[in-house]
């Protein structure tokens, strides 16, 4: 089985947002996995590990 998660980046909660004019300046921004990314994630884990394959995250 070939499980494929897609995965988006976002800005770290904790982290403070700089606006420069009428655009976001992220060159300073920690980014983390979205959370919501991450639960699929573990869920592909749990089912590769179940019934076998591999998981491959597409970001």
């Amino acid at each position: 089985m070939k499980i494929f998660v897609l995965l988006k980046r976002t800005f770290d909660t904790e982290e403070k947002i700089i606006v420069s004019g009428n655009e976001i300046d992220d060159s300073s921004a920690e980014f983390i996995m979205n959370p919501y990314d991450e639960y699929a994630v573990e869920e592909a884990i749990v089912l590769r590990d179940k019934h076998g394959g591999e998981v491959t995250v597409v970001t």
